[in-house]
């Protein structure tokens, strides 16, 4: 469910007028923290820093996250 909630976010946000994107974007930002803030609640990390729920040195979804919040480059002109 959440995947398709967020593709059609997607879909409205590329393809929608400019108001009607702005009064989506007002009214799902909050949801969609609220999202991730509670997968972040259940990959709670050790003392040690590894995270309980993936069991591993590194947690998969704090990796995901970082990496999808990471800033869009613009392409130039020339490709470069």
């Amino acid at each position: 469910m959440l995947r398709q909630h967020l593709a059609m976010l997607l879909i409205e946000v590329q393809n929608g007028e400019d108001a009607d994107v702005l009064r989506l974007a007002r009214s799902e930002t909050h949801r969609l923290v609220g999202a991730v803030l509670a997968c972040l609640r259940a990959h709670v990390l050790a003392p040690s820093g590894s995270c309980t729920t993936c069991e591993l040195p590194e947690c998969l979804l704090r990796k995901e996250i970082s990496l999808a919040l990471l800033p869009v480059r613009p392409v130039l002109p020339n490709g470069g």
